[in-house]
């Protein structure tokens, strides 16, 4: 049976934030040559190169947690003590003097508010199924291949009955087959669903990516879709789970989930969105099936910060990246109280895959059981720094959508190690699909593998600012999109010091390559998208760019 295509059905930027140019400038003020603002580039569009990278220097700050469970004896956490170490790095950032552009979201009802006209089945009908794990199965169609131009051009349109959703979390299954996590997503099962409105609402969803196509699961039946992860019982509008960071390791796949609480107000203009998280969950799955397993607190519940946040290993330890992930800023004093709790990074690690049993905390001296010693190792911008780092091919590299929604700019940044120091490789603007001036990006987010050139491959959440007014009738301004990044290797660490910063000069040089690790998908088709980074090529032939970079030294291994 032919596989159907990304775009026919067969069988089977708010204006740039003012208290970001400090950060803009600063950027562009330290290298050598002439000096520019970032660049606004339209998703799909070649970045500007850019080779100057901010300054950092050092403060400290602490965000308490609790953690609900005990190591066993044969994880003895390590103390690595070392004698002079910063506590943290920061980047400096200036106050805002003018609040942002509004966003607003409001949540809708679980069923459509105004049901969709009657209409034959639809092209998808034949391949709803009921799995075996009890989840209502979907083929959702295939995109013409893995690369990021293929992958945007499948979600730039409905996907099957799916026809708007953001946050995307994508975990490695095994076997070539990949989840794709969801937050708050819109199915239509008509097929005719012309708003969002008209169709039924849910606040996670799962794709299961197989090579090049998509399979959709969920709970409740096809024609009234339900969540996929209930938690321990979902209200749409009061209580609700989001999917973090994940892993898969030891025969299954173990994912973070956030609960959220609506809040009895709504934010006044440019304050954020009427809801917070208020504990930390670890579901558990069987990566073949997607049954779960169990679905309990997690080692540390704690929503101060979200450790889990995000989830990335290498040979020796899963990383928990911890933030705060508040976006309802009247709890922190209103948009001009911050820097706000969301823009500190923190970690914490776990032997390779056992995200279930308790963490131990990065430290101004090494690591700690305790999470009270943790310390952020990095904190930047103003309202948000949504860091999401990944480990691909032996290198750590994090893709950032610079302060959420309310920021305009990407940044792309490379490390020796998931604790830094962390260096910038791009900073740019970044504009919606389009250009379209009413709409917004946030939520950056690597996959875990790379473009058949070498380049990465970004994901970004995109939305109307008005949700309501400009998305719900143009459900297109509600789908992710995807484009590539440049593949550059970190500079040396810095020697460990307690002064604010030091700076050398380094040559990064990226090279195209197909070579594969085990999480590695094919690119099936030869087109590929254009690379933007300082640093980038999309030929066969590496080039290499000078940089200069400024970093600040962090707590060794």
């Amino acid at each position: 049976m032919e596989a159907p295509s990304a775009t026919t059905w067969r069988p089977r930027a708010r204006r740039a934030a003012p208290w970001l140019v400090g950060a803009a400038v600063l950027a562009v003020s330290v290298g050598p040559g002439t000096r520019s603002l970032p660049t606004m580039v339209t998703l799909g569009d070649a970045a500007p190169t850019t080779t100057d990278q901010p300054t950092s220097t050092t403060t400290r700050t602490t965000v308490p947690s609790t953690t609900s469970s005990t190591r066993p004896a044969n994880t003895t956490p390590s103390t690595d003590p070392i004698s002079t170490v910063p506590p943290e790095t920061t980047v400096p950032v200036t106050a805002p003097s003018t609040p942002p552009a509004d966003v607003t979201r409001g949540i809708p009802s679980a069923a459509p508010a105004s049901p969709p006209p009657a209409a034959p089945a639809p092209p998808w009908a034949w391949s709803i199924t009921t799995t075996a794990a009890g989840y209502t199965s979907t083929n959702v169609g295939c995109a013409t291949g893995t690369g990021a131009a293929a992958l945007d051009a499948f979600f730039a349109v409905r996907v099957g009955p799916l026809i708007g959703s953001d946050y995307q979390h994508v975990v490695a299954l095994g076997g070539g087959r990949y989840a794709w996590f969801f937050q708050d997503a819109f199915i239509d099962p008509t097929g005719v669903a012309a708003r969002l409105d008209q169709s039924h609402f849910v606040h996670n969803l799962l794709l299961i990516q197989d090579g090049a196509c998509f399979t959709m699961l969920h709970r409740g039946i096809a024609t009234r879709p339900l969540s996929f992860e209930p938690g321990n019982g979902e209200n749409p509008t009061s209580k609700w789970f989001w999917p973090m960071g994940a892993e898969t390791s030891g025969g299954k796949l173990r994912m973070f989930w956030v609960e959220m609480v609506r809040d009895p107000y709504d934010p006044g203009p440019g304050d954020g969105l009427g809801w917070h998280p208020v504990r930390t969950w670890l579901g558990t799955y069987d990566p073949n099936t997607l049954k779960r397993l169990s679905f309990a607190p997690a080692p540390n519940s704690g929503a101060v910060p979200i450790y889990g946040y995000a989830v990335a290993s290498d040979a020796s330890y899963t990383y928990l990246f911890g933030n705060t992930f508040e976006q309802n800023l009247v709890r922190e004093g209103g948009f001009f109280g911050g820097q706000h709790s969301g823009t500190a990074m923190y970690l914490a690690r776990v032997p390779l895959g056992r995200l279930d049993l308790a963490p131990e905390y990065r430290t101004d001296v090494g690591w700690s059981l305790n999470p009270a010693d943790s310390r952020p190792f990095l904190r930047r911008y103003w309202a948000e720094n949504p860091m999401q780092p990944r480990y691909i091919d032996g290198r750590w590299i994090a893709a950032t959508k610079v302060d959420g929604y309310w920021g305009e700019q990407l940044q792309i940044d490379v490390a020796n190690n998931p604790w830094g120091p962390w260096t910038a490789t791009e900073f740019r603007g970044i504009a919606p699909r389009g250009g379209d001036p009413k709409m917004n990006t946030y939520h950056a987010h690597l996959l875990p593998w790379r473009a058949s050139n070498g380049s990465a491959i970004v994901t970004i959440s995109q939305n109307a600012r008005q949700m309501v007014r400009d998305a719900f009738p143009h459900p297109w301004r509600y789908r992710i999109s995807a484009f590539t990044t440049g593949w550059v290797a970190p500079p040396p660490d810095p020697v460990p010091t307690t002064t604010t910063t030091s700076t050398t000069s380094t040559t990064s040089t990226s090279t195209t390559s197909t070579s594969t690790t085990s999480t590695t998908v094919p690119d099936t088709t030869s087109s590929t998208s254009s690379t933007t980074t300082s640093s980038s090529t999309t030929s066969s032939t590496a080039d290499s760019t000078t940089s200069t970079t400024t970093s600040t030294s962090s707590p060794g291994p």
